[in-house]
């Protein structure tokens, strides 16, 4: 057998592909058919396209598919594969028409004819051959006939299948009659009675009999080796062309994996007759073998390699077109992916490069808290992740990359970035034996915070290492029981990874107040104070401040150790305020403050002034006071009304209107300095009496005549009567004398 030597794309609607294959082996035209249709498509068909092609290539006579009586009642009208005969090339002379002889045979009986024919036709020429040759295109449609005949049909408006049914009748009725004549005239009758009768007619009928030498009665079509046609008796051997329609089948690959793939493919043409399918496939390395089903496993590859698949359906010994498909297998897992080092927003990649082949390096980048993922391609490793958030969980997927979107094994690793630093950490010094720390969030994510604080027995604060820690979720963070006056070291740590995983530690100096000293008494003097109180915790020494806003004077401060302090040169009945604050090194606390009055000492020189019924009492501050704003109680009394009054008052007089006339004003001045009073000194006075005179009238008796016009009488009684009288008549201005009325 031979390779085909001849492509042509022919279709009557639709373009398919026909290879050519001329056969050596010489057989008859039924066996080549039989192997052309077992081994090909069929016998080859001719056509004005490929004509030319065909005949540039032929060395010999070949069988081509085309026979006299091959299905259909019109000669040479059909290939044996059923297409029309669009196109012919027939050797001058040819075909032969069927130029026979009726031979007469009579049989034993006589056969009723149910009609007669008879067909006169009158002809002057020589002597010639006359041969009605007709050539069916068996078309289904008008477009694959010969353009002539169309318009010939459409000028008779006949179809196709009208024709065809007319010739088909007439050559079934009418029997040929060939006249060969020297006459000038040759006349023939043909008479037809289309009415049934009965009627008896000689039983000789005239049968043909063939020019073995010119016409074939079954004759089979040779191309000539210059292209041309020729009927030849179809059971000589010969040399034959067959054809195929090229196969294009499909060809899919699935289940690949980094060291096989699956392949499927679809079955080549007349399945039966095929023997095999080859496979073969090239890469770094080839593998050929033959499969009898229509799927492959293909193992042993390389991972990351491109590989080409071509199956060969193998069909009587021969390969027909073969399905191709080119495919990369997976490239292979890079190997001990590790994070080498973590930073904030960083994360430093390592790994080493995987069996087979890869063009490049695919990493993704999940963010599994906040869902910001990315995808980066390199081409080296190790490999820097940046632009990464602090603190959050990081998946880092990296696939081994050949042509561009063939991704091989994932190789995976997990990995927090570290959270960052805690802001604006501020320390609060407000307690004694707490300190309470406030901070801001980091940028980006944490899970909660570790707080440590630690004493410090210098003033280096660098970190927390052997202080006492708390985890918190919380900004903020009151730690207690502490020293008080106390210096320490806060450390504040953003954590992430289930509060494993820390940051950047931010320090800050904090402390403890020292305590606040507690006054246990202040002992007062006209002209000093004495404080004593108690503390509890560490101290170095105390600031005691004395101030007063009772006379214009500066404060004054006095530092001691001593847990008591004396204040001298005071100023009498004023009132001081003393705070005391207790200081470590450079820690102070909360000041202690304690007020009170010195004691009062007594006024000096008062005296009342009367004016009609206006008393004005004056006096002079204590020696003690002088310049000082104190305060005074004046009160004042009458004895004979029965009167209390009392004013207070910061200044040196004091003035009493609209009281009673001739009535006694008895007043004491005192000196006030908060709950203290001091001795009063007295003054008295006397309004202006409005004079009233109440006349007395005595009668007197006595046993004696004329005892009580004596002088004694009269006095004894005028001293009886101011005794009497005195007692009444205290504090209000009063005279008794006696008025002669005579």
């Amino acid at each position: 057998m031979k390779t085909p030597w001849l492509l042509l794309l022919l279709s009557s609607v639709v373009w398919a592909e026909e290879q050519y294959y001329p056969q050596s082996d010489n057989i008859t035209w039924d066996e080549a058919r039989l192997y052309c249709q077992q081994c090909f498509k069929e016998l080859t068909t001719i056509t004005s396209r490929n004509i030319h092609l065909i005949a540039n290539n032929l060395s010999v006579d070949y069988w081509i598919g085309l026979r006299r009586s091959y299905n259909g009642t019109l000669p040479w009208s059909k290939w044996s594969n059923e297409d029309p005969v669009t196109y012919q090339n027939w050797y001058p002379g040819h075909p032969v028409p069927n130029t026979e002889i009726k031979q007469p045979i009579c049989p034993t009986t006589q056969t009723p004819l149910t009609s007669t024919s008879s067909i006169t036709t009158t002809s002057t020429s020589t002597p010639t051959t006359t041969t009605m040759e007709t050539s069916s295109l068996m078309a289904n449609n008008t477009g694959d006939m010969c353009p002539i005949l169309v318009e010939i049909l459409d000028c008779l408006n006949l179809t196709y299948k009208d024709l065809e049914s007319t010739v088909h009748s007439y050559m079934i009725t009418t029997p040929k009659t060939t006249t060969h004549s020297t006459l000038p005239t040759v006349t023939t009758t043909y008479s037809t009675q289309t009415t049934p009768q009965s009627t008896t007619v000689s039983s000789c009928i005239l049968e043909p009999e063939p020019d073995p030498d010119v016409y074939i009665e079954d004759a089979c079509v040779v191309l000539l080796s210059f292209g041309m046609w020729k009927e030849k008796v179809c059971n000589i051997s010969r040399p034959f062309i067959c054809y195929d329609d090229r196969f294009f089948g499909q060809i899919n690959y699935f289940n690949v994996m980094k060291n096989s793939v699956n392949l499927s493919w679809s079955a080549g043409p007349g399945a039966k007759n095929i023997s095999h399918y080859r496979v073969e496939i090239t890469g770094d390395y080839n593998q050929t073998f033959n499969k009898t089903d229509l799927s492959a496993e293909i193992t042993s590859l390389t991972s990351g390699t491109l590989y080409r698949a071509q199956v060969f359906p193998v069909k009587c010994g021969r390969d027909l077109n073969p399905q191709n498909i080119s495919f990369y297998t997976l490239p292979s897992a890079v190997i001990d992916l590790t994070v080498l080092n973590v930073t904030t927003d960083s994360a430093f990649l390592n790994w080493s490069r995987p069996d087979g082949n890869q063009d490049f390096y695919l990493v993704i980048v999940e963010d599994l808290i906040y869902g910001d993922n990315k995808t980066k391609n390199c081409s080296k490793k190790p490999w820097n992740s940046t632009d990464l958030t602090p603190g959050v969980l990081y998946n880092f997927t990296v696939f081994a990359v050949v042509n561009m979107t063939t991704y091989g094994v994932p190789s995976k690793v997990s990995v927090y970035t570290n959270p960052s630093k805690v802001k604006n950490l501020i320390p609060g010094n407000n307690e004694s034996n707490a300190i309470v720390a406030n901070w801001d969030n980091p940028s980006g994510y944490r899970s909660s915070f570790n707080a440590c604080i630690e004493e410090l027995s210098s003033s280096n604060c660098i970190d927390c290492n052997m202080g006492e820690c708390s985890i918190t979720n919380d900004t903020s963070i009151n730690m207690t029981a502490l020293s008080s006056g106390t210096q320490y070291c806060l450390c504040v740590t953003a954590l992430t990874n289930s509060d494993t995983q820390p940051g950047e530690t931010v320090v800050s100096l904090a402390f403890t107040q020292p305590n606040t000293v507690s006054v246990t008494s202040l002992v007062t003097y006209s002209t000093s104070m004495s404080a004593y109180w108690t503390i509890e915790g560490k101290y170095t020494n105390f600031l005691v401040t004395i101030q007063t806003t009772d006379y214009h004077s500066t404060e004054s401060n006095y530092s001691t150790t001593e847990r008591y302090y004396n204040f001298s040169g005071l100023m009498a009945a004023v009132r001081y305020s003393i705070t005391i604050i207790t200081f470590n090194g450079k820690l102070q606390s909360d000041p202690a403050v304690v007020s009170d009055y010195t004691r009062p000492t007594s006024a000096r020189s008062p005296k009342a002034t009367v004016n009609k019924r206006n008393i004005t009492v004056s006096w002079e501050p204590p020696s003690d006071s002088k310049d000082a704003r104190i305060n005074y109680t004046v009160t004042y009394h009458t004895s004979f009304w029965g009167e209390y009054y009392t004013s207070n008052t910061s200044d040196t007089q004091l003035t009493f209107d609209n009281l009673r006339s001739g009535t006694t004003y008895d007043f004491n001045i005192a000196v006030v300095a908060g709950i203290l009073t001091s001795n009063p000194v007295s003054t008295s006075a006397q309004t202006e009496p409005v004079k009233k005179v109440l006349s007395l009238v005595m009668l007197c008796s006595s046993v004696h005549a004329l005892e009580c016009a004596t002088d004694e009488t009269l006095h004894e009684l005028y001293n009886k009567l101011s005794y009497q009288t005195a007692g009444k008549l205290d504090g209000v201005y009063w005279k008794l004398k006696w008025v002669d009325r005579k």
